[in-house]
């Protein structure tokens, strides 16, 4: 089940919003974990029994360190036990199938029976539960009910944003519930709703045209056309979504880190990763890269550990070799921008420095949406030198011709300027500005309904 789909908009929204809101505060948590599970279980029973199983191995273990602190090597031990078990069945049930598929194998079809949806998050969400544990950051949560709704919270299982422990441990002990941020939870909702049915889909559709054209009538305009619609499509898809969650869990009473922040306006490549999957990275740093290099950076050994954490983030992205180049090459990129060329990129006007920024993330999702590398340097060749199209051909001009309003008004959206102008424009609390935003929103909405219902959509990204 997704957030854009007419199960979830019109059954279970509301269904589960008068369950937890009727429930007395004490069960809460229970109703919000058995709301998530139900959630959850449109996936299949296995993904259930998958889940449930993780969180009581975590929580399980939890326990059991917090009896052996006297013994900082049993903590430890335990500790990289529970851990590792955690990275083994996240590896099983992400790559069972890439792999049965590499191979050949009749069983690829059933690919999905062992990748629950959001695998990808709530695994890391356990595991740094349990190195927070160790590191003394927090102490294990003896309420099995409230480290289940911690995890299994709905909102944020299927695609995060990824929350420290103890930071969202603090939240459910007094839930923010009130009228006035339920209200602000569904306007934000309806925005990321309509950043991913009105304009996430039809960039989409746009990228799957270019993506159809064969090499022959591929132009270099043509190739970076289809990549700078990916890159907005994954803006408005991700970024759409993460606002959905954010809008969902505000009117669930808790407050989510942001998680995209306008990566357009990145005039660097650490700039974007601060804006774009900020909590991703912040993870990242936090469990992989940092204990790695020792709290060292600079050098030989803070490159290796750069390059290592940024090809586990290209692994943890899917069993590919895309994914493995993509990491390596933000690794590079990552370490020239701080600890060589720092001092003379930061020199550079910001408008050159936002500009060698895009092209950069432009490139860098040839290797993400490419199916393999040889067709990752094939895209890539074409974006220098066209297929047999040349520069420009009369098919990119047309794609260009039809879908400029909206590469315009994406654009537009993709920074914080409009959201600014409207904000400006309804502040006062006059009646014809409540009545004016009433009218917008319930557009707004109205279109993602009749978007949705008609069958108008994409696939999720980054599930």
């Amino acid at each position: 089940m997704t957030f854009d789909s007419t199960i979830f908009l019109f059954v279970f929204l509301p269904v589960s919003f008068i369950l937890y809101y009727s429930t007395p505060a004490k069960f809460k948590a229970l109703t919000l974990v058995v709301v998530s599970v139900l959630f959850y279980a449109w996936g299949g029973l296995v993904h259930i029994l998958i889940l449930l199983a993780s969180v009581l191995w975590n929580y399980g273990g939890g326990i059991l360190m917090e009896r052996q602190l006297k013994h900082p090597k049993r903590v430890r031990n335990t500790m990289m036990l529970v851990a590792a078990v955690d990275i083994l069945l996240f590896a099983a049930c992400r790559y069972t199938g890439q792999i049965l598929g590499m191979a050949g194998s009749s069983l690829a079809d059933s690919r999905y029976f062992l990748a629950p949806l959001g695998i990808s998050f709530f695994m890391l969400q356990n595991i740094s539960y349990i190195i927070d544990i160790y590191r003394g950051d927090i102490m294990p949560q003896k309420d099995i009910v409230k480290f289940s709704a911690m995890i299994v919270m709905y909102p944020k299982i299927t695609a995060g944003p990824l929350v420290a422990g103890g930071e969202f441990e603090k939240q459910f002990e007094k839930p923010k519930l009130s009228l006035g941020r339920c209200s602000d939870g569904l306007l934000l909702f309806i925005r990321g709703l309509s950043k991913k049915v009105i304009l996430g889909n039809a960039l989409g559709m746009l990228f799957d045209t270019v993506m159809a054209l064969p090499d022959s009538r591929m132009s270099v305009a043509g190739a970076w056309l289809g990549c700078f619609a990916f890159a907005l499509r994954i803006y408005f898809t991700f970024g759409g979504y993460c606002d959905m969650a954010a809008g969902l869990s505000r009117m669930l009473g808790f407050e989510l880190p942001d998680n995209v922040n306008y990566p357009i306006l990145s005039t660097g490549i650490m700039d974007f990763w601060s804006r774009w999957m900020s909590t991703l990275w912040k993870w990242f740093c936090s469990y992989v890269y940092l204990p790695l290099c020792g709290g060292n950076p600079g050098g030989g050994a803070g490159f290796l550990s750069l390059l290592l954490s940024w090809l586990v983030i290209g692994l943890w992205h899917g069993l590919k070799g895309t994914f493995i180049i993509w990491g390596i090459y933000f690794a590079v990129l990552l370490y020239l921008e701080g600890f060589v060329l720092g001092e003379k990129v930061a020199a550079l006007p910001k408008g050159i420095r936002w500009l060698f920024t895009m092209v950069l993330l432009l490139i860098s999702w040839v290797f993400f949406f490419s199916p393999s590398v040889g067709e990752a340097f094939s895209y890539l060749r074409f974006m220098i030198a066209g297929g047999g199209a040349g520069f420009m051909d009369a098919g990119a001009a047309a794609l260009m011709a039809d879908y400029g309003a909206l590469l315009i008004t994406a654009v537009l959206f993709s920074t914080p300027f409009v959201s600014q102008a409207y904000e400006w424009l309804i502040h006062g609390g006059r009646r014809w500005q409540t009545a004016l935003n009433c009218v917008v929103y319930g557009v707004l909405l109205i279109l993602c309904i009749a978007g949705i219902v008609s069958g108008y959509g994409s696939a999720n990204l980054y599930f």
